[in-house]
């Protein structure tokens, strides 16, 4: 109260008494045995009061306390910005302020971006400058953050003569390119164990033989193990598939082995990456290639409809290599019943003629029911051989269909009957699986 009075007599030297009493009477709420406030004319009888040395120390006392408060009061806002930057609270046994470490300064832009020891909770922390430079700006071509390290090196630093790993260059035309281990390693780049392994995987077929030349001791001629061969074979996927291949040669044509899948041999590849090509070339670049496509005992242990032939003279087949994707077209355990279920309305007869005991009539089923035709089955909404024989039997399922099921909209009938009848047959818009048919997928 006293620094308060102190600051109103001051005030009173300089707006006058009658003014400065008005602001007095504002601090003499609280005292004790309050007096009336004087009337307008005693008040204007009173005459001016200059501040004495003693108020004026005072005054500059409280001035001061003023400032140290407005100070404490600023960091303590600042302290509150940063709170989300401590665990637990002051005083506590939990509280916990973070320490200081070497931060990436985003705020500079990629180029001029460089490390700082400080406190930051907003980005990565590192033990050293030099950790941070390599974690935070790794693929930094200007070299700024390395270069503000204490004992900056004459190019980017690295370990034992550089980083441990190589990559070809492909910021150098192809012929006149080599393998590095420079730092920065730009980001998405293959690498290698070794400069060898770096030229013969990314370099195998330069004919300047410039990888080669750097490294520490070149060879007279270009190394190779088998020709620069892998030890796994790959599909040729730049060349089409009925002319296509596998391959093991390097340098290969594409970045990372996991691009594409490998094999631990070439019949493995033929048979997992062109296991429908038709034209066999895959499998006639064997060392050894068979005379027809490699089979097991016959064939395969399924048979498939042919779809490549006419309907009245195709038949089932077990060949190697299948001629469609995994998937495209149902498979049988039997010769057999992959005629009834694919060519049961083949007046022809084809495909039962190849059975290794063909039957002198379509077959039937264990009871012989139906062995005169196919007759309606109007549970099932199709015809079959065990169908309703008091109505008028057909010698082939198509006819049955075509007599008691033309209005079925979605032809399940013919379906059964030809399951390339039309694109509604389920799977016949698969690729490869009707080769008559033009079905958008």
């Amino acid at each position: 109260m006293k620094i308060a009075q102190a600051a109103v007599l001051t005030t009173a030297a300089l707006i006058g008494s009658a003014d400065a009493i008005s602001i007095k009477s504002l601090f003499q709420h609280d005292v004790k045995n309050q007096q009336p406030a004087p009337d307008a004319s005693a008040v204007a009888a009173e005459p001016p009061h200059a501040a004495t040395p003693h108020e004026l120390e005072q005054l500059a006392v409280a001035d001061g306390a003023d400032r140290e408060l407005a100070l404490a009061n600023e960091d303590g806002a600042e302290r509150d910005l940063q709170s989300n930057c401590y665990q637990g609270q002051a005083g506590s046994t939990t509280y916990r302020q973070p320490a200081a470490a070497w931060h990436p300064t985003y705020s500079q832009g990629w180029a001029g971006g460089e490390c700082r020891y400080t406190v930051d909770c907003n980005s990565p922390a590192y033990s050293t400058q030099l950790q941070c430079c390599r974690g935070a700006y790794a693929g930094q071509t200007s070299g700024y953050c390395v270069s503000k390290l204490p004992s900056p090196p004459t190019t980017s630093p690295t370990n034992s003569g550089g980083l441990d790993v190589y990559y070809p260059d492909y910021s150098t035309d192809w012929t006149n390119a080599y393998c590095k281990n420079e730092y920065p390693m730009p980001n998405g780049w293959p690498t290698y164990s070794t400069m060898l392994a770096c030229c013969k995987g990314a370099y195998g077929g330069q004919a300047t033989g410039k990888c080669l030349s750097m490294l520490p001791s070149p060879p007279t001629t270009s190394p190779t193990n088998s020709a620069f061969e892998t030890d796994f074979y790959y599909p040729v996927y730049e060349v089409d598939f009925g002319n296509s291949g596998c391959s093991n040669k390097l340098p290969l044509p594409y970045r990372n082995k996991n691009d594409r899948p490998f094999y631990d041999t070439m019949l493995a590849c033929c048979k997992g990456a062109y296991a429908g090509q038709t034209s066999g070339v895959c499998l006639s670049q064997l060392p050894s290639p068979p005379s027809t496509s490699p089979t097991g005992s016959g064939g395969m242990d399924f048979y498939y409809a042919d779809r490549d032939t006419d309907y009245q003279f195709a038949t089932c087949k077990n060949d190697r290599p299948v001629p469609y994707l995994p998937g495209a077209r149902r498979e049988f355990a039997s010769m057999l019943e992959c005629c009834k279920a694919n060519y049961g309305s083949q007046q022809s007869g084809a495909c039962l003629s190849q059975l290794p005991s063909p039957p002198t009539q379509n077959p039937t089923n264990s009871a012989g029911a139906g062995a005169t035709g196919w007759y309606p089955d109007r549970g099932a909404t199709t015809c079959s051989l065990n169908g309703n024989t008091n109505e008028k039997g057909y010698p082939t399922k198509m006819a049955c269909c075509s007599n008691y099921y033309g209005w079925q909209s979605n032809q399940q009938c013919f379906c059964e009957a030809d399951p390339c009848y039309s694109c509604q047959c389920s799977g016949a818009s698969v690729a490869g699986a009707c080769p008559a048919l033009t079905c958008t997928p």
